[in-house]
């Protein structure tokens, strides 16, 4: 049997190849693909391409080029988040206030209140709402002790109780009362 016929049945070449028997059998038990190999015209002979002739491959080559330029810019992104989160953690930053706790009177139908902790040092916020005032200085206190709260931030429009309360109870915080006003920028 021919050995080029052999690859043929086999599958490792067109029936049309152009390449002798033996030298495309040596090609099929050097490499696997005698197409890669070859150096005829592949118009002619109808074999396979090499990759990176493909259209598909050549897209495809393109696409994980992207990803890899994303996942290096997504790690150096990571990287820099992280070193600015050391550095606030070191305290490099004059000034910085790590832990906020924020009162907010909502102002609606039922008036309630907005007891939000940001975490400035791992970019966080974490939210409650409550109903009433001793409710309100309640969650502020556990908050203050599981949070380790360093100043509180309340808003006094309309309410000022909130403020008192929050200085009976809390002694060891900073707390800031805010009278909201309207912007005028024009």
């Amino acid at each position: 049997m021919d050995y080029k016929q052999m690859c043929v049945q086999q599958g490792y070449v067109p029936s049309t190849c152009t390449m002798e028997g033996q030298m495309c059998w040596a090609l099929v038990q050097s490499q696997g693909d005698p197409c890669k190999g070859c150096m005829a015209n592949r118009k002619t002979c109808n074999g396979r391409h090499a990759p990176y002739e493909n259209d598909t491959y050549k897209m495809m080559s393109f696409l994980d080029w992207l990803s890899d330029a994303d996942k290096r810019r997504m790690d150096e992104d990571r990287k820099r988040r992280e070193k600015l989160i050391e550095q606030r953690r070191e305290g490099h930053i004059d000034g910085f206030t790590r832990v906020i706790l924020e009162v907010n009177w909502e102002r609606s139908p039922r008036s309630s209140f907005e007891i939000i902790v940001k975490d400035c040092v791992n970019e966080r916020a974490y939210i409650k709402r409550c109903d009433n005032i001793p409710d309100a200085t309640s969650i502020a206190h556990q908050a203050c002790c599981k949070y380790d709260v360093e100043q509180i931030h309340v808003e006094t429009n309309g309410c000022g109780a909130i403020y008192d309360a929050l200085k009976r109870e809390i002694r060891n915080v900073d707390i800031v009362p805010f009278h909201y006003v309207s912007m005028n920028l024009s």
